[in-house]
């Protein structure tokens, strides 16, 4: 291999290794960003741990669906309908709460997916590093050979082999 075909390998690897190591950055900052962002949710959370959504939810549900399938009195209708804003009342106070949950959780996702990508991250970067190691050895190996004058694999052109000598004699005797 050249010398310029390895110098300009190298950069390239370089290059992705330095935009391989910005993206661990970034990816650093952000667990750290979500890190705050869960520490901030936790003390609301704790706060708010007694909260039971689900059985809200389905209470409204089975109220609505008794609404809507079975013929109740005017006025035991009405009732009921005045429950069910009393129960969506309540659900739209517990939003904020599942909304919260919900949220923590897409943290704690975040966290991982980004963990994650840091690994893979390392992973490539390790490989990129041993080629580069095994480039920079030969690309140390032919400046040295080109500073002492030294080729590998190749053959001179303003030199003549041997062979090429015996044959040039002996076309010469035809002549003559």
């Amino acid at each position: 291999m050249e010398l310029d075909e390895l110098e300009a390998q190298i950069k390239t690897l370089e290059d992705k290794k330095s935009g391989l190591i910005e993206e661990i950055k970034k990816n650093y900052g952000r667990i750290r960003y979500k890190k705050y962002e869960e520490k901030a949710l936790d003390p609301y959370l704790k706060e708010t741990e007694h909260v039971m959504v689900g059985p809200v939810r389905k209470k409204l549900r089975q109220m609505e669906f008794r609404i809507s399938t079975q013929a109740y009195t005017p006025q035991l209708e009405r009732q009921m309908i005045k429950d069910v804003r009393k129960a969506e009342e309540e659900l739209k106070g517990m939003r904020q709460v599942e909304r919260a949950r919900r949220k923590k959780k897409l943290v704690q996702q975040d966290i991982i997916d980004a963990e994650n990508r840091i690994k893979e991250i390392e992973e490539e970067l390790k490989k990129i590093r041993e080629t580069l190691k095994e480039l920079y050895g030969k690309a140390r190996t032919a400046k040295s050979a080109n500073k002492q004058g030294v080729t590998f694999g190749e053959k001179h052109d303003h030199l003549v082999s041997m062979g090429d000598v015996v044959i040039i004699e002996e076309e010469g005797k035809d002549k003559k």
